[in-house]
Protein backbone atom coordinates (compact mmCIF):
# COMPACT_ATOMS: atom_id res chain seq x y z
CA UNK A 1 0.00 0.00 0.00
CA UNK A 2 1.52 3.39 -0.98
CA UNK A 3 2.01 6.26 1.46
CA UNK A 4 -1.15 8.26 0.68
CA UNK A 5 0.22 11.43 2.28
CA UNK A 6 2.74 11.73 -0.58
CA UNK A 7 1.85 9.20 -3.32
CA UNK A 8 -0.43 11.53 -5.31
CA UNK A 9 1.94 14.48 -5.07
CA UNK A 10 2.35 17.25 -2.52
CA UNK A 11 -0.90 18.29 -0.86
CA UNK A 12 -1.36 21.21 1.52
CA UNK A 13 -3.89 20.19 4.20
CA UNK A 14 -5.28 22.41 6.94
CA UNK A 15 -8.21 22.87 9.26
CA UNK A 16 -8.84 26.38 10.52
CA UNK A 17 -11.40 27.68 12.99
CA UNK A 18 -13.50 30.84 13.00
CA UNK A 19 -15.95 30.88 15.90
CA UNK A 20 -17.82 27.58 15.78
CA UNK A 21 -17.01 26.91 12.13
CA UNK A 22 -14.10 24.85 10.90
CA UNK A 23 -12.78 25.04 7.35
CA UNK A 24 -11.01 22.15 5.69
CA UNK A 25 -8.63 23.40 2.99
CA UNK A 26 -6.63 21.31 0.55
CA UNK A 27 -4.39 22.49 -2.24
CA UNK A 28 -2.91 20.16 -4.84
CA UNK A 29 -1.47 20.45 -8.34
CA UNK A 30 -2.76 18.35 -11.25
CA UNK A 31 -1.16 17.72 -14.64
CA UNK A 32 -4.16 19.14 -16.49
CA UNK A 33 -5.37 22.45 -17.84
CA UNK A 34 -7.98 24.42 -15.89
CA UNK A 35 -10.52 23.48 -18.59
CA UNK A 36 -9.76 19.74 -18.20
CA UNK A 37 -10.01 19.93 -14.43
CA UNK A 38 -13.17 22.06 -14.64
CA UNK A 39 -14.90 19.49 -16.84
CA UNK A 40 -13.96 16.72 -14.39
CA UNK A 41 -15.81 18.70 -11.68
CA UNK A 42 -18.81 19.86 -13.73
CA UNK A 43 -19.65 17.30 -16.44
CA UNK A 44 -21.87 14.57 -14.95
CA UNK A 45 -20.41 11.73 -17.04
CA UNK A 46 -16.86 12.63 -15.93
CA UNK A 47 -17.82 13.41 -12.32
CA UNK A 48 -19.45 9.98 -12.03
CA UNK A 49 -16.10 8.30 -12.72
CA UNK A 50 -14.37 9.63 -9.59
CA UNK A 51 -16.90 10.95 -7.05
CA UNK A 52 -20.53 10.19 -7.88
CA UNK A 53 -23.61 10.73 -9.98
CA UNK A 54 -24.88 14.28 -10.42
CA UNK A 55 -28.53 14.96 -11.22
CA UNK A 56 -30.32 18.25 -11.70
CA UNK A 57 -30.12 21.51 -13.58
CA UNK A 58 -26.52 22.77 -13.37
CA UNK A 59 -27.14 26.54 -13.25
CA UNK A 60 -26.53 29.15 -10.56
CA UNK A 61 -29.34 29.09 -8.01
CA UNK A 62 -30.44 25.54 -8.87
CA UNK A 63 -30.22 22.46 -6.66
CA UNK A 64 -28.50 19.29 -7.78
CA UNK A 65 -28.07 15.92 -6.09
CA UNK A 66 -24.67 14.26 -5.82
CA UNK A 67 -24.96 10.54 -5.05
CA UNK A 68 -21.61 9.15 -3.90
CA UNK A 69 -22.90 5.79 -2.68
CA UNK A 70 -26.13 3.96 -1.85
CA UNK A 71 -26.63 5.96 1.36
CA UNK A 72 -24.52 9.02 0.54
CA UNK A 73 -26.42 11.75 -1.29
CA UNK A 74 -25.71 15.44 -0.84
CA UNK A 75 -28.01 18.21 -2.05
CA UNK A 76 -26.02 21.09 -3.49
CA UNK A 77 -27.26 24.58 -4.34
CA UNK A 78 -25.02 26.18 -6.92
CA UNK A 79 -23.95 29.61 -5.62
CA UNK A 80 -21.12 30.54 -7.99
CA UNK A 81 -20.03 29.11 -11.32
CA UNK A 82 -17.18 31.01 -12.99
CA UNK A 83 -15.83 28.65 -15.67
CA UNK A 84 -13.07 27.45 -15.52
CA UNK A 85 -11.84 28.92 -12.25
CA UNK A 86 -14.37 28.96 -9.41
CA UNK A 87 -17.29 26.80 -8.28
CA UNK A 88 -19.08 27.29 -4.96
CA UNK A 89 -22.05 25.35 -3.60
CA UNK A 90 -24.01 25.06 -0.39
CA UNK A 91 -23.76 21.47 0.80
CA UNK A 92 -26.63 19.69 2.58
CA UNK A 93 -26.08 16.18 3.83
CA UNK A 94 -28.61 14.21 5.91
CA UNK A 95 -27.99 14.50 9.65
CA UNK A 96 -25.54 17.41 9.32
CA UNK A 97 -25.81 21.18 9.42
CA UNK A 98 -25.53 22.82 6.02
CA UNK A 99 -22.03 23.76 4.91
CA UNK A 100 -20.27 25.32 1.94
CA UNK A 101 -17.79 23.93 -0.60
CA UNK A 102 -15.65 26.04 -2.89
CA UNK A 103 -13.27 24.82 -5.60
CA UNK A 104 -10.71 27.20 -7.13
CA UNK A 105 -8.57 26.36 -10.17
CA UNK A 106 -5.44 28.33 -11.07
CA UNK A 107 -3.20 27.64 -14.08
CA UNK A 108 0.45 27.14 -13.15
CA UNK A 109 2.47 26.49 -16.28
CA UNK A 110 1.41 23.10 -17.68
CA UNK A 111 -0.44 22.21 -14.48
CA UNK A 112 -3.42 23.49 -12.52
CA UNK A 113 -3.51 24.15 -8.79
CA UNK A 114 -6.78 23.09 -7.19
CA UNK A 115 -7.83 24.60 -3.88
CA UNK A 116 -10.81 23.02 -2.13
CA UNK A 117 -12.40 24.67 0.92
CA UNK A 118 -15.23 23.09 2.89
CA UNK A 119 -16.66 25.20 5.72
CA UNK A 120 -18.19 22.97 8.41
CA UNK A 121 -19.51 23.18 11.94
CA UNK A 122 -17.97 20.49 14.14
CA UNK A 123 -14.50 19.07 14.65
CA UNK A 124 -15.78 15.60 13.77
CA UNK A 125 -17.25 16.69 10.43
CA UNK A 126 -14.02 18.57 9.62
CA UNK A 127 -11.99 15.41 10.25
CA UNK A 128 -14.39 13.20 8.30
CA UNK A 129 -14.61 15.57 5.35
CA UNK A 130 -10.86 16.23 5.33
CA UNK A 131 -10.21 12.52 4.99
CA UNK A 132 -13.11 12.01 2.57
CA UNK A 133 -12.22 14.91 0.28
CA UNK A 134 -8.60 13.82 0.19
CA UNK A 135 -9.71 10.34 -0.83
CA UNK A 136 -11.82 11.84 -3.64
CA UNK A 137 -8.93 14.09 -4.76
CA UNK A 138 -6.78 10.96 -4.97
CA UNK A 139 -9.45 9.34 -7.15
CA UNK A 140 -9.57 12.50 -9.29
CA UNK A 141 -5.79 12.20 -9.76
CA UNK A 142 -6.18 8.64 -11.01
CA UNK A 143 -9.08 9.57 -13.30
CA UNK A 144 -7.11 12.43 -14.89
CA UNK A 145 -4.11 10.12 -15.34
CA UNK A 146 -6.30 7.66 -17.30
CA UNK A 147 -6.30 5.04 -14.55
CA UNK A 148 -9.24 3.46 -12.72
CA UNK A 149 -10.22 5.64 -9.72
CA UNK A 150 -11.82 2.57 -8.11
CA UNK A 151 -8.28 1.30 -7.50
CA UNK A 152 -7.99 3.85 -4.68
CA UNK A 153 -9.23 2.06 -1.55
CA UNK A 154 -11.25 3.98 1.05
CA UNK A 155 -9.95 1.63 3.76
CA UNK A 156 -6.38 2.78 2.95
CA UNK A 157 -7.44 6.44 3.09
CA UNK A 158 -9.16 5.95 6.42
CA UNK A 159 -6.16 4.14 7.88
CA UNK A 160 -3.49 6.56 6.64
CA UNK A 161 -5.19 9.94 6.27
CA UNK A 162 -7.68 10.09 9.12
CA UNK A 163 -5.00 10.28 11.87
CA UNK A 164 -3.46 13.26 10.05
CA UNK A 165 -6.82 15.06 9.91
CA UNK A 166 -7.49 14.25 13.59
CA UNK A 167 -4.14 15.79 14.52
CA UNK A 168 -4.89 18.88 12.40
CA UNK A 169 -8.22 19.33 14.21
CA UNK A 170 -6.57 19.07 17.64
CA UNK A 171 -4.10 21.86 16.74
CA UNK A 172 -6.80 24.53 16.34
Amino acid sequence: MPDLLTFFGPTERTITRSGERRTVTMRRSYDATPAELWSAWTEPERLARWIGELAGDRVVGAEVRLTMGPEDTAVLRIETCEEPHRLAVSWSFPGEEDSRVEVLLDAQGDATALTLRHSLVTEKTAVDYGCGWEDFLNRLHEFLAGRDPAGVAWSDAEEQLKPHWEAAAKNL
